[in-house]
């Protein structure tokens, strides 16, 4: 094999550097050869794709690319799932109400006259929210 990529061999590992180290590494292990590394700036274990870079090694980066895209789209689809559970809609429907509890609270803390038509409708509302609360909700 002939290449314009540099390198050594060194305790039977033949490590390689330059544009077409990551082909010849291609190459050598499709010979049955296990022990092949890139070493120097292409030792990064990723295909290095250059505009000049041989077929096999678009071939590979393209696979990689791929496999990183399925993976991200399978994680997604997994947190998105897990956050429609009953158990995930319940909690954060029970946040909601703890929000809501609060700011109940702060408006009655301002409300003066608590014999208003105004604050006894917050004091009903905020009955129904605390009872709401120690209950367990459904769907």
């Amino acid at each position: 094999i002939t290449s314009s990529s540099g390198g050594g061999a060194c305790t039977a590992t033949l490590e390689l550097q330059g544009d077409h180290a990551d082909a010849l590494v291609h190459v050598l292990r499709k010979e049955g050869f296990t022990d092949v590394a890139k070493s120097g700036a292409s030792g990064n274990g990723k295909p290095q794709l250059k505009w000049n870079s041989p077929k096999k090694v678009k071939e590979e980066h393209a696979k990689i690319k791929e496999q990183q895209k399925a993976r991200k789209l399978a994680a997604r689809a997994f947190k998105r799932a897990e956050s429609r559970t009953s158990e995930a809609i319940e909690e954060s429907k029970r946040l909601q109400m703890q929000k809501t509890k609060a700011k109940i609270e702060a408006q009655l803390a301002l409300i003066e006259d608590r014999s208003s038509e105004e604050a006894r409708k917050l004091q009903a509302k905020y009955e129904r929210v605390c009872q709401n609360l120690d209950q367990p909700l459904q769907n």
